[in-house]
């Protein structure tokens, strides 16, 4: 494995240089098989980042490789009640394609991990295609497991006026 020397940065929704990167890489994921494989189109660019700023719960994480952004994970503070305790959802995970392989994903993961400490939270929740092997890979050498019983993911669309 090549070592790269990269670091973490928490996602500033303020930030002209961290908004284009956001954009970038959303656009990346968008390509992706693993995504939609359509582009995140240009006049979204405002409405992501001000969405996002609307969320007091967010914390975007960046890698960065001298001076270029490369690779992300969105998430999103939630509350377990369970454990009665906050958590970390990671909601979107992005590498770019050219630093897959290089243990970036898993730099971006012990990064979430660090925030998630020092945030005192008691877990970290994520989802993961079923078809994306790669990611599972990673989750379960990060520690990940499925949750026990075994949980989907299902959603409805709400129609927006």
């Amino acid at each position: 494995m090549t070592t790269l020397p990269f670091s973490f940065v928490e996602l500033d929704l303020d930030d002209p240089d961290h908004q284009t990167a956001l954009f970038n890489l959303m656009n990346a994921y968008m390509l992706d098989r693993m995504g939609c494989e359509k582009p995140l189109h240009a006049d979204s660019f405002q409405e992501l980042v001000r969405g996002l700023q609307k969320q007091a719960n967010y914390i975007g994480v960046l890698v960065q490789n001298e001076n270029e952004y490369i690779a992300l994970a969105n998430c999103f503070v939630n509350f377990s009640t369970f454990k009665m305790s906050s958590l970390i959802n990671i909601h979107d995970l992005i590498v770019l394609p050219d630093y897959r392989g290089k243990g970036v994903g898993r730099f971006l993961m012990k990064s979430v991990k660090a925030i998630a400490r020092k945030i005192d939270c008691c877990k970290i929740t994520l989802e993961v295609r079923n078809d994306n092997q790669t990611a599972q890979n990673l989750y379960l050498s990060e520690g990940f497991k499925e949750c026990n019983p075994p949980m989907y993911f299902w959603e409805a669309t709400i129609d927006r006026a």
